[in-house]
């Protein structure tokens, strides 16, 4: 008797859970743009943040897509890491903003870019931990 091939892990998830992963991966990959055309734009450690930024920065253009494949791939670690990856970018682009590295911080004025961040962030720390529960044990 043949054996049948198992189906991908994604296949087996309910509709909600693959729309939240596809919700993850989509927002990675746009992350992963934004940090890809400031490289191209601005070069390596960016200025005029301080080095460690630059680095961060940099960094994210190879960790926004690999959260984007490993939610699919191994989706627990890639949550995981989905949600490391926004506690710290919501923290470090707030402090530069904060910082006023880019110009002055305007009162009772966030900048477009850091409140999708942050509404992006939002829902990935709502939706997580069931979410997590939900994937198999990769």
């Amino acid at each position: 008797m043949p054996l049948l091939p198992t189906p991908p892990p994604s296949r087996l998830y309910t509709w909600p859970v693959r729309v939240v992963l596809t919700i993850y991966s989509g927002c990675f990959l746009i992350g992963t743009y934004t940090h890809a055309a400031g490289l191209l734009r601005l070069g390596w450690l960016a200025a005029p943040v301080p080095v460690a930024i630059g680095i961060y920065w940099d960094a994210l253009t190879v960790l926004d897509p690999l959260a984007a494949v490993l939610v699919w791939w191994r989706p627990r670690v890639g949550i995981g890491l989905a949600v490391v990856i926004m506690a710290s970018d919501i923290s470090v682009n707030t402090y530069v903003y904060l910082a006023g590295y880019f110009g002055p911080p305007v009162a009772h004025l966030v900048p477009v870019t850091l409140l999708e961040q942050a509404l992006f962030g939002l829902f990935v720390f709502v939706t997580a931990p069931g979410v997590y529960r939900r994937t198999n044990r990769l």
